[in-house]
């Protein structure tokens, strides 16, 4: 302990009466009177009386005693002086004369400040946000115990076999009132706090034995309503006769419950909480959502309660009120909907946030249900809120449309791919099909399907308007940020910590539509940034394609390939996501050696060397006299060209068809007379 003084006091006294040695550190000596202690055979006189450290004198030119503190009473002092709390000054401020004014008001409130003195180890200690006290419900040694729960003590020195073999584990004084309730008719007649008024433990013998002589009155320790089950057996104990174990205790009229909390309930111990009930009703016509919330928060930390899990389900609406306008206004989306599941999960997060404030939670309340922290944080992130925001009802009965309507090769696919979405071991598939055979009617009915169990679906295109024929549908380059000019090397810019991230691992599927369109470097370049992504999640996800997601492309390889500007045929086929049908891979015909024989279908053929395009448009559009009238079916067919020429051509040959007179008509800028001439 050092006790420090007046540095200039202490140079006075140093100076005047204190020699030093050679080094210049002080030599104190105190005088023999004479009187002397022993101790362990060594006298003890009064220059043995306060030890010092010469060198701590020197350095801080004081007084300093160096004692050795060998007992608790002086550890307990010096943890207490520590401990004690913060010192605490009072400041009053006063105006001076010359700014009086004559003005004899005086303004107690600005004029007197309670000020609050915080020392530099106390503000460290706030700022490390570490706790300023911890406290827990303070555990008596009761004279009951729940199941397989009872009490033991034991020294830090003790065998754990020996401790094991005491008699006091096998059978307490609790366990042994049970038993004695079913071999002695006497002892079901009263309760456990009755119990000492006829019986007497012998301790010895440990078994409950009828009272003689003297008189006893029963006491059961009060108990603490946190510590859940312990309570609510104690006041079980107060009424309950002569059971003869603990399943007999939750036992009322023939059933058995499973907690001694449902028992009380069950006996109309508790009350029904119907009075907080309306109290949070009540409080909802002028009280915000967020001072219901803390309403709610502050019951169950003052355990009034019986069961705060019924509370809830019968207020959560309530207690939910300006969740969804928050969010509404956290994603600048007035239209955002939120289901009754992401409700409730942002309305316990909410109070467990103020219960976490108070040193609390609600893990500590058995049957209140606990908000899911990844649901959480998806409801605030607004990529993943908007692949959410569907209704699932009305998404379930457009998939059973759909998938009654599926062809048989349409339902083969269909299988595949989502028998790999519930492995999730991650597949990759490629769906090929020419226009018209009915892919995105496949693609709707596959997202539906998935997003009727509340997964994510992710449905992009390689360009905007084939995006628009799906659900949620956007373009590849602006969901996974894939910039058009691309490199063998090149990676997405998806952080891993950002919400597009947290919307991937989020997503059970992924769809492209039009895959051919776009250069092979935009799937390296997302196979490459997913299994970045899920690198983290875990190691093996870098040696899988695109991560482990399931992924389909889908297109038509006849249709438009990758547009490379000035570039050959084989740039535009290297380029594109694989060869064109199976012809690079050498399947078709004979060796790849540059010279192939490729056999065309029949059915896709024109066998009329002499006339082909009037052949084609006979096919096209048969019987085109009778029915050039019907303008349904002009609609229902076309023919495409490669080139305008021939395009003109076919147009020339089919207006030549029609019965009358050709009439060009051509655009102006005025309105015609004529038209107000009405004869």
């Amino acid at each position: 302990m050092v006790d420090k003084k007046c540095s200039k006091n202490f140079q006075k006294q140093f100076c005047n009466h204190t020699s030093v040695d050679q080094n210049g550190f002080p030599l104190y000596r105190r005088r023999n009177d004479g009187h002397f202690v022993e101790k362990s055979g060594v006298h003890l006189d009064n220059r043995n009386v306060v030890p010092y450290n010469k060198y701590l004198l020197r350095k801080y030119q004081a007084h300093i005693n160096v004692e050795w503190c060998n007992q608790g009473s002086s550890i307990k002092y010096l943890f207490k002086y520590i401990n004690k709390g913060p010192d605490r000054a009072t400041v009053v401020v006063e105006q001076s004369n010359n700014d009086c004014n004559n003005n004899d008001t005086v303004d107690e409130i600005n004029e007197y400040y309670d000020c609050r003195y915080l020392s530099a180890c106390e503000a460290s200690w706030r700022i490390f946000k570490y706790d300023v006290h911890y406290r827990y419900p303070y555990v008596v040694r009761l004279p009951f115990h729940l199941p397989g729960q009872q009490q033991i003590v034991y020294g830090e020195d003790d065998d754990i076999d020996d401790v094991l073999d005491k008699p006091s584990v096998a059978s307490s004084m609790f366990t042994a009132w049970m038993e004695c309730n079913a071999v002695n008719g006497d002892a079901r007649k009263l309760t456990y706090v009755e119990f000492p008024t006829k019986f007497v433990w012998q301790r010895g013998d440990r078994i409950w034995k009828p009272r003689e002589v003297g008189k006893c009155i029963g006491r059961i320790h009060s108990v603490s309503p946190n510590l859940g089950e312990a309570y609510f057996l104690r006041i079980l104990l107060n009424k309950v006769k002569g059971p003869k174990s603990f399943e007999e205790i939750r036992t009322v009229n023939g059933e058995e419950y499973s907690s001694f909390r449902d028992v009380c309930y069950a006996l109309g111990l508790l009350d029904d909480d119907k009075e907080y009930i309306d109290a949070i009703k009540e409080a909802s016509h002028s009280g915000s959502g967020f001072y219901l919330r803390f309403l709610f928060a502050t019951l169950l930390m003052c355990n009034s309660m019986s069961k705060p899990e019924v509370v809830w389900e019968n207020t959560w609406e309530y207690l939910a009120d300006e969740i969804l306008y928050n969010q509404r206004r956290r994603f600048k989306s007035p239209d955002l909907s939120l289901n009754e599941d992401q409700l409730k999960n942002l309305t316990l997060f909410e109070i467990e946030q103020v219960l976490l404030r108070n040193n609390s939670t609600l893990k500590n309340y058995k049957n209140m249900p606990i908000p899911d922290v990844d649901s959480v944080s998806s409801s605030n992130n607004r990529l993943i809120t908007e692949e959410l925001d569907y209704d699932i009802p009305v998404m379930k009965t457009e998939f059973d449309r759909m998938f009654l309507a599926l062809t048989n090769e349409q339902r083969h696919i269909f299988l595949d791919i989502m028998g790999a979405v519930k492995e999730n071991k991650g597949s990759v598939f490629f769906v090929y099909g020419y226009g018209g055979t009915g892919k995105t009617f496949l693609w709707k009915t596959i997202s539906a399907a998935i997003r009727c169990d509340g997964h994510i679906v992710l449905n992009v295109a390689s360009s905007g308007i084939a995006s628009l024929l799906l659900h949620g549908g956007r373009t590849a380059h602006s969901r996974f940020i894939i910039p058009f000019e691309l490199t063998e090397d090149f990676v997405c810019k998806i952080s891993r910590d950002g919400d597009l991230a947290r919307l991937l691992r989020k997503t059970s599927f992924i769809f492209w539509d039009e895959a051919p369109m776009v250069h092979k470097h935009a799937f390296e370049a997302l196979d490459r940034s997913l299994k970045d992504v899920f690198r983290s999640e875990n190691s093996s996800n870098s040696d899988i394609p695109f991560g482990g997601k399931v992924i389909v492309f889908g297109g038509d390889f006849r249709q438009i390939l990758p547009v490379i500007p000035g570039g050959s045929r084989q740039n535009i086929v290297n380029a594109s996501l694989k060869w064109l049908l199976d012809i690079g891979e050498g399947k078709l015909g004979g060796i790849n050696d540059g010279e192939t024989v490729i056999d065309i279908p029949d059915d896709i053929l024109i066998n009329d060397p002499h006339d082909p395009i009037g052949s084609l448009i006979d096919f096209v559009y048969p019987s085109i006299l009778e029915k050039y009238n019907n303008t349904s079916y002009f609609q229902e067919r076309a023919i495409l060209a490669p080139k305008n020429e021939v395009v003109q051509e076919i147009n020339d040959r089919l207006l030549s068809k029609f019965p009358g007179d050709e009439v060009e008509y051509l655009s102006s800028d005025s309105i015609c007379q004529s038209e107000f001439v009405h004869d």
